[in-house]
């Protein structure tokens, strides 16, 4: 496979971009976060309301996961009985691993050193030196945040059994909504280019994401999404979807005028841009589309369809037919 070390330049950086809209859902216990008799929702203020969110570790979680269940050579392996992670080895490798490649890592050694040769044989001393041994993944992942306000929706549980005590009666905060989540990929920084095509799978077949003991099983596959692929170091199509209602549901959801904007006056090339899913439908619909620049995207309802001609393109942008 080629090496992004030996490419001597040959080709130039390229990056994936995207912003993914969830399917319509309930979600609940994400991460577990409990309050006295309570298990809370992670939330955050967007634009002036509260909004749940799905933090982004959690997403990196589902994506690692993922490529583990495809039998990808991966070093933090999670034990499905024991609920932890296992390391298949110390020495963190990004050539051999995909998660090292792909998440990056941190790791501190400790290193012993003896004392100065000036001082006596009776005393030595011992230094610990910190050794940083650590990588930047090639992927950024962003927190996903709801589409719509959360509206403070309480389900009421009761403990079973004769016993009874403060927490018997419990209360989980849940929202039906959908969910978006913003990502970038720098493919050239990847040891092996070709691993941003399993990673493109497993975002187009993401598992669930968070919960406690299997409990949370949000649906986080795309409904739709729009993906940029560009040799540009930034990018305009973060958190691009809004619900036209405040439902969010269905046929309830729009671009934001924001990037139809950066689109339509030439910021963003069309040319890159990838948009598949429900949304296609709704945007062939607005008025003068097709003389517009959106028209000039590649479009596709079908999801499949359109992620495979996306990544014919980018085998031929890395050149990844000619490497194997």
């Amino acid at each position: 496979m080629m090496n992004q070390n030996n490419n001597d330049n040959k080709i130039l950086n390229y990056y994936l971009y995207g912003t993914v809209l969830t399917r319509y859902g309930l979600a609940s216990l994400n991460h577990g976060m409990r309050q006295g008799n309570k298990t809370l929702l992670q939330k955050v203020y967007w634009y002036g309301k509260i909004h749940s969110l799905v933090s982004s570790s959690a997403i990196r979680w589902a994506l690692r996961f993922y490529l583990q269940k495809k039998a990808y050579s991966i070093n933090r392996v999670w034990d499905e009985d024991e609920h932890i992670n296992r390391l298949t080895s110390e020495d963190f490798d990004p050539e051999q691993f995909l998660d090292d490649d792909i998440f990056g890592f941190a790791l501190l050694e400790s290193a012993e050193t003896e004392g100065d040769a000036s001082t006596t044989k009776k005393r030595k001393k011992q230094t610990k030196l910190s050794t940083p041994n650590q990588r930047m993944g090639a992927l950024g992942m962003n927190m996903a945040v709801s589409l719509t306000p959360y509206d403070g929706t309480l389900k009421l549980g009761a403990k079973s059994g004769r016993e009874k005590d403060s927490t018997s009666l419990h209360f989980t905060e849940y929202h039906a909504t959908r969910y978006q989540y913003y990502f970038g990929i720098n493919a050239t920084h990847l040891k092996d280019p070709s691993r941003i095509l399993p990673l493109i799978d497993g975002i187009m077949e993401l598992p669930k994401v968070g919960g406690n003991s299997n409990i949370f099983n949000y649906p986080f596959c795309p409904d739709s999404f729009i993906f940029q692929w560009t040799s540009h170091f930034a990018s305009y199509i973060s958190y691009c979807f809004e619900a036209c209602d405040g439902h969010g549901k269905g046929k309830q959801v729009k671009l934001t005028k924001d990037f139809i904007g950066e689109v339509e006056c030439g910021q963003i090339n069309p040319d890159d841009l990838w948009i598949g899913g429900s949304i296609v439908e709704e945007l062939q619909q607005l008025e003068n589309f097709k003389q517009s620049n959106l028209s000039k995207a590649h479009l596709n309802r079908n999801r499949n369809e359109l992620i495979e001609a996306l990544k014919a393109v980018i085998k031929r942008d890395l050149e990844l037919e000619k490497s194997q």
